[in-house]
């Protein structure tokens, strides 16, 4: 074989293998956009793209898949990185008319969809004139304030309905308890939950299925009696987009005890494979569901169906009709007092999905009214309800919330109020008086935020379009430094410890000693932590704590085998401020033991908590409820400490000075303005002493 021969297989050889790698690439990114995970997707587009940059429809792909994340910015140029003349779909000018939509570019967005018209002119008038109501819409002065609820937190909220006035949502929040039995059943972590709240009693749980199992369930619909619910089972991904990041959901109908547990569930009969009902709302006394799916046979994408019970029976989905679903989706239904309430990506709005509500007239769905600018926004609104009282509620990922998707409160503003200067509409003698609410200042407010340097710092001033901040005052939050620490002391790890929630111990001894040798309970770590409390002058070593009487008993079992045959179970209500935690198991995770306690080398523990004596104090509250453990866990272990009726949240975990004074940075930049350093002296915070 000459050479020049040898040169072209090799050639050829070579081409074949980059190939075949770049079609991998592109398999592998379009799988991780199919199922949602769309921050993989986004690098191997990137990476395929590399390789590849003419491959215009991956283009399309990246642009979709880095707008499902929410970065607007880089969506837009990938978009605008597409030749005008490129082999690709006409939908491409839809698709980044609608994203320049939802940035407030309205003359470009109109651009696109005079682009599009031109392939498909009926609906791309429709596009068009749609585009004139947002504007005229988002020209004139709000309908509504918004009010973000303070349980929302830095992951997505969503979903939020009611169960006999209790609220009930969906979260992808971690901070809340688990016992033992609830983590072997539900092992994955990054799963959305749903959550019961009742904030004047201060006491949150997770709500399970019938067969005890929280990850994936919700958001869930309870009829008006509270005896039934209808739930959603789900692989939901947390996008910026809760309805995009839905995979293979189905719903589950079941039984509701007088305690609010549900006792038993079975499929929705007319669920179908291959599609998906990604939301559902039960009404008239858990005889009617509302229910949207992309069930074949249907108008758009997600359309809204109903159906009825009968004799035990759920009759044939009906479809709504076309006046109610497009060819786009129609999502999240809520029926109320006559009204429907949904939202829609395809009816005259804002951007995005938007909200709307229809009756029935002699037998026929009226036209959709927009709910109008304050409750929508260009951004996404979904998941509509009204509690007892006629509030409103609604989930929205617009700009100036705490996550993804935060929940929010509707509150009409009275016609009777002044009009803020910038809501003073324009006249035609004073053409330089300003707009209404100016689109241009709307549009740069959307690009500075869309994709934000790590290192920018947010201008709070001339800000056009920014939701009202919760007032931390309401729940008590407290960051003045005049708290002195000396006498705090430490209650949890890594869990936010409810006040007022009924929990089980196990006592496993009673001392009159003021410094008893805990030491020697350390074998017992592995079924909970170490607790004392004082009480009737002796100072009581705890096992636990179990909010469930079954696992206590297991464990006091086991307990019981162990030698502690004397261990009882106590019940009571909790309070922080009577009880500290003396031993966890994640106390000694630094050994290179891996934390089980047989290190013989003292020098190396006393080193151990040398180095790891540094800690930050972040905040102090009044009611722990509202401290959101995700916005601060990746920066070290959260530590609960109390003193008085005050929570002191503290961040540990530190080897040294340097990496405790890193980690304050990134604190006060996340909002936590007055954190500090201090030293855990065995159990005693100090303040750092200041030259």
């Amino acid at each position: 074989m000459n050479k020049k021969t040898y040169f072209l297989i090799t050639t050829v050889m070579l081409c074949m293998w980059t190939w075949s790698f770049g079609q991998e690439e592109l398999k592998r990114a379009e799988i991780q956009k199919s199922s949602g995970a769309y921050d993989k997707a986004v690098k191997s587009y990137e990476l395929y793209l590399k390789d590849y940059p003419t491959d215009y429809q991956a283009m399309v792909q990246l642009a979709e898949a880095y707008r499902a994340q929410g970065n607007l910015h880089q969506a837009h140029l990938w978009y605008q990185s597409i030749p005008e003349d490129a082999p690709v779909s006409s939908e491409v000018f839809k698709n980044h008319g609608d994203l320049l939509k939802n940035m407030f570019r309205y003359d470009d967005a109109l651009v696109k969809y005079q682009a599009y018209s031109e392939f498909h002119p009926e609906k791309g008038q429709n596009l068009i004139d749609g585009l004139a109501f947002a504007r005229s819409e988002m020209s004139s002065s709000p309908r509504y304030n918004t009010e973000n609820l303070p349980f929302n937190t830095s992951v997505s909220d969503f979903g939020l309905n009611f169960y006999r006035g209790v609220t009930v949502y969906s979260s992808f929040r971690e901070d809340m308890l688990m016992t033992e039995r609830e983590r072997e059943l539900n092992p994955s972590e990054q799963k959305h939950k749903t959550v019961a709240i009742q904030p004047l009693r201060k006491k949150s749980h997770f709500i399970k299925n019938h067969k005890g199992e929280i990850n994936g369930s919700g958001p869930i619909s309870f009829s008006e009696d509270g005896s039934k619910c209808a739930f959603i089972q789900a692989d939901i991904r947390d996008n910026n987009n809760i309805i995009n990041g839905m995979r293979s959901s189905a719903l589950f109908l079941s039984e509701v005890d007088e305690s609010g547990l549900i006792i038993s569930s079975v499929p929705f009969e007319h669920n179908e494979v291959g599609s998906s009902i990604i939301s559902a709302h039960l009404t008239y006394g858990g005889s009617v569901l509302y229910f949207a799916s992309d069930r074949q046979g249907g108008i758009g994408g997600y359309d809204i169906y109903v159906s009825y019970l009968n004799n035990g029976k759920w009759s044939l989905p009906e479809n709504l009709g076309n006046t109610i679903n497009t060819p786009g989706n129609e999502v999240t239904p809520f029926f109320e007092d006559g009204k429907l309430y949904f939202a829609s990506d395809e009816h005259s709005g804002l951007g995005g999905y938007d909200i709307f509500t229809s009756r029935i007239t002699q037998g026929r769905w009226n036209t959709p009214i927009n709910l109008g600018h304050g409750i929508n926004s260009p951004a996404d609104e979904y998941f509509p309800a009204l509690n007892t009282h006629g509030d409103f509620f609604y989930t929205s990922n617009r700009l100036g919330g705490k996550g993804s998707n935060d929940i929010y409160r509707a509150i009409e503003i009275e016609e009777s109020l002044p009009l803020l200067a910038t809501e003073v509409n324009n006249t035609p003698d004073d053409e330089d008086a300003p707009e209404a609410v100016s689109l241009n200042a709307l549009a740069s407010e959307v690009e500075r935020h869309a994709s934000p340097e790590p290192s920018q710092v947010e201008n709070t001033q001339n800000v056009s379009f920014r939701l009202p901040e919760f007032d931390v005052n309401k729940v008590g939050m407290f960051e003045g430094e005049e708290i002195e620490l000396s006498s705090a002391r430490r209650v949890a790890l890594d869990e936010i410890m409810q006040n007022n929630t009924e929990v089980f111990f196990i006592q496993l001894a009673s001392v009159s000693a003021t410094k008893p040798n805990y030491e020697s309970f350390k074998s017992l770590l592995k079924y909970g932590n170490i607790y004392k409390t004082h009480l009737n002058n002796a100072v009581k070593v705890r096992l636990g704590y179990y909010t469930e009487r079954q696992e206590a008993d297991d464990v006091l079992r086991k307990v019981r085998g162990k030698g502690y045959k004397d261990a009882f179970i106590a019940k009571e209500i909790l309070n922080t401020a009577q009880i500290e935690l003396v031993l966890a198991s994640q106390d000694d995770q630094s050994f290179s033991d891996d934390g089980h306690f047989n290190t013989r080398n003292e020098d190396v523990r006393k080193q151990y908590y040398e180095s790891n004596k540094y800690k930050v104090r972040l905040a102090s509250y009044e009611d722990p409820i509202w401290f959101d453990v995700n916005k601060v866990k990746d920066l070290g272990r959260v530590e609960q400490w109390t003193k008085g009726n005050w929570t002191i949240f503290i961040l540990a975990g530190f080897n040294s000075l340097e990496e405790a004074r890193q980690a304050q940075i990134h604190a006060q930049n996340r909002g936590y303005r007055t954190a500090e350093v201090v030293v855990d002296k065995g159990g005693i915070l100090e303040r750092l002493k200041k030259n």
